[in-house]
């Protein structure tokens, strides 16, 4: 992999997409795995997945458990590349942490039912100017990046308010980081297409 190359690989879930991603970089590079998946807590078949990613990865590698100041990770630590696994789990982590800020658990629902348009558009803001920075540290700190995203906009249009926010933002994330990368893939099946 290239320094400064920015990689975005898509696919649906179990389309092979990490796996794809994680071999895109040797397993002789020290690599850092940013893995936004924090679960506080993880049932058990979450915890066979976390597994299962874990013994994939080269023990060169290190992981950073993490969704919040990933920008900070990337200008503090300069490594061979970052590989972020994944991008939904990120925008989805800092929504409900932006979200819980003005409300409780049970009432999120209502919080969002009843939130302004422009309510809406402060958190959308937020979680975009995240990606962001993201971006820039690995362009400023002249850094290999491959992220990791679910791809969104092939089902049908969720049902309540609060899930087609989130979608509309997994579709804003996902656009805006196809933009800036340098190579795109959409993985079906393990079998990758590059778009880009």
């Amino acid at each position: 992999m290239n320094n400064s190359s920015l990689t975005f690989v898509l696919g649906g879930a179990k389309s092979g997409k990490s796996e794809f991603a994680e071999h895109l970089y040797s397993r002789k590079e020290r690599i850092c795995y940013i893995a936004t998946g924090v679960v506080k807590n993880p049932d058990g078949e979450m915890q066979l997945r976390i597994q299962r990613h874990q013994a994939r990865r080269s023990n060169k590698w290190i992981t950073h458990e993490q969704y919040q100041h990933v920008d900070e990770l990337i200008n503090n630590s300069q490594q061979d590349g970052y590989l972020l696994d994944d991008a939904i789990m990120l925008v989805t982590n800092l929504f409900y942490d932006l979200v819980l800020a003005k409300t409780s658990p049970e009432k999120i629902d209502d919080y969002l039912e009843s939130a302004s348009s422009q309510e809406i558009a402060i958190v959308r803001e937020k979680i975009l100017s995240n990606w962001k920075k993201i971006l820039a540290a690995v362009r400023v700190n002249n850094q290999s990046m491959v992220i990791v995203s679910d791809e969104v906009g092939l089902g049908v249009v969720p049902a309540t308010k609060q899930t087609r926010i989130l979608r509309d933002l997994y579709g804003e994330v996902n656009q805006l980081i196809a933009k800036e990368a340098d190579n795109v893939y959409f993985v079906i099946s393990g079998i990758a297409q590059k778009l880009k």
